[in-house]
C-alpha cells in the first residue's frame, strides 16, 4: 500500500510529498541491505518472517521515496490483537535494533524528520525506533518533544585491525588471564549450529532457570513459567532453521557435559552477540565462557565483521564489567517511542512492583525462625 506524508513544517528541503510503501517490496529490501554498510542481522527480512511466523508479529515494513530519489527502508514490526493493530515497533524490546536501512549514506536530518514524522502519525497506541546504539545520538537530537526516551546502556567491540589487534590492545589482562586458564582445562569445543548446541542450550538454560529461582525466592514453578514465555530454548531451534549461515554457535563441554554456549548472529560487517548460557559453577572453575568469547570474536574478525554488538547491561553491573573486560566500549543510547498510551510507564510501574515482590520473596526465603 503506498501513502503520501508530508514532512514537519520546519522541513527546509523536504517541502514536497514523501511516498510511502508499506510492507517494502523485497526486492527494494534486498538492494537496501546490500548498499548500506551498518546493516544489521534483525535488519533483514529473514528476521522480520521468523518473528512473524514464530512471535506472532506482522510485516510493517515501509519503504520512503523522498522527491530527490532517495529512498529509506525501515523494517518494522506490528503487534495486532483482535484484528486492531496495537504497536509498530524498530524492533520490539528484545528481538534486535531496528532503525532504517539507507541507500546512498546517511539520511539528512530532513529526511531523519520525515521517518520519525511518520512514525509519530502512526494510528496506533506505540510506535518506536531503536536504532543501532552507536547512531541513537543523531536520532535523538533531532527528536520531537513528547516523545518518550528509554534510556540503556550497550557494549560494542571494534574489531578494526584483525583479531591479534584486538587481543592484544583492546582485551584487559583479566580477559587474557581467564583464557589461558580455560586452554589448560580439558574442554571440548564444538562450533556450529548443528553440533547439538540446541540440546546443550536447553540443558544450560534449565539449570540457570533454576538456579534463578533460587536466586531470587523464587517458587520454581513460577520461574519455569516465565521461561516457557520467553521460549528461548524455541527461539534458538527456529532460528536455526530460518536463518541459516546468520546464526554462529560455540559449545564447551567437560567430560562430555555442557558448560557453556555462545550464538551469536552475522551479517556483512556487523555481528550481534545473541544468546548464551552456562553452567555457573563449571564455567566460573573452566572459564569456558572466556574461551568461547574469545573463538567467538575470531571468527568475527575472520569473516569480515567490523562491529561486534555485545548488548544491554546495567550500568556498574558484573555483565557490563564483563563486557569491558574484553574490549566492549560503553555507548548510552535511547529508543525513541511515539505513545498514544503511557504504555512505558505503566511498565516501568510493573516491573518495580515485580522487583518489590521479587525482593520480598527473597527475604522470606532467608528468614529464619525464632
Amino acid at each position: 500500500m503506498t501513502t503520501l506524508i508530508r514532512p514537519w513544517t520546519g522541513s527546509v528541503d523536504l517541502r514536497r510529498e514523501v511516498s510511502v510503501v508499506s510492507p517494502a517490496p523485497r526486492d527494494v529490501w534486498r538492494q537496501a541491505l546490500a548498499a548500506d554498510p551498518s546493516a544489521l542481522p534483525s535488519q533483514t527480512p529473514e528476521w522480520t518472517d521468523w518473528l512473524c511466523r514464530t512471535r506472532g508479529f506482522t510485516d510493517a515494513s515501509r519503504l520512503y521515496e523522498f522527491a530527490d530519489g532517495r529512498r529509506l527502508l525501515l523494517p518494522l514490526l506490528a503487534r495486532t490483537a483482535a484484528g486492531v493493530r496495537l504497536t509498530e515497533e524498530s524492533m520490539p524490546y528484545g528481538f534486535g535494533y531496528g532503525g532504517p536501512l539507507v541507500m546512498g549514506g546517511e539520511p539528512s536530518p530532513d529526511q531523519a524528520r520525515a521517518v520519525l514524522d511518520d512514525l509519530a502519525r502512526r494510528p496506533v497506541l506505540r510506535s518506536s525506533l531503536a536504532p543501532l546504539p552507536r547512531a541513537s545520538a543523531k536520532w535523538s537530537a533531532i527528536a520531537p518533544p513528547g516523545v518518550v526516551r528509554v534510556p540503556y546502556l550497550a557494549h560494542v567491540l571494534d574489531l578494526e585491525g584483525g583479531f591479534e589487534q584486538v587481543r592484544s590492545t583492546r582485551f584487559r589482562s583479566g580477559a587474557k588471564r581467564n583464557i589461558r586458564r580455560a586452554l589448560k582445562q580439558p574442554l571440548e569445543v564444538r562450533s556450529g549450529a548443528g553440533s547439538g548446541v540446541v540440546e546443550a542450550f536447553a540443558e544450560l538454560n534449565r539449570r540457570a532457570v533454576e538456579r534463578w529461582a533460587r536466586q531470587r525466592g523464587q517458587p520454581l514453578w513460577l520461574a519455569r513459567l516465565v521461561d516457557r514465555q520467553r521460549d528461548r530454548v524455541g527461539q534458538l531451534a527456529s532460528a536455526i532453521d530460518a536463518l541459516g549461515p546468520m546464526v554462529r554457535a560455540w559449545t564447551a563441554y567437560l567430560h562430555g557435559e555442557p558448560v557453556a554456549v555462545n550464538v551469536a548472529l552475522h551479517f556483512g560487517a556487523q555481528a550481534y552477540g545473541w544468546l548464551s548460557a552456562v553452567d555457573a559453577d563449571l564455567a566460573r572453575r573452566t572459564q569456558a565462557g572466556a574461551l568461547l568469547l574469545s573463538l567467538e570474536l575470531e571468527e568475527a574478525c575472520a569473516s569480515g565483521v567490523r562491529w561486534f554488538q555485545l548488548g544491554e547491561s546495567d550500568p556498574g553491573s558484573g555483565v557490563a564489567q564483563y563486557k569491558e573486560l574484553y574490549g566492549g566500549v560503553p555507548v548510552s543510547w535511547s529508543a525513541l517511542r511515539f505513545e498514544r498510551l503511557p504504555m512505558t510507564a505503566a511498565d516501568h510501574r510493573l516491573r518495580a512492583v515485580a522487583g518489590r515482590l521479587a525482593s520480598l520473596g527473597r527475604g522470606r526465603a532467608g528468614a529464619v525462625d525464632r
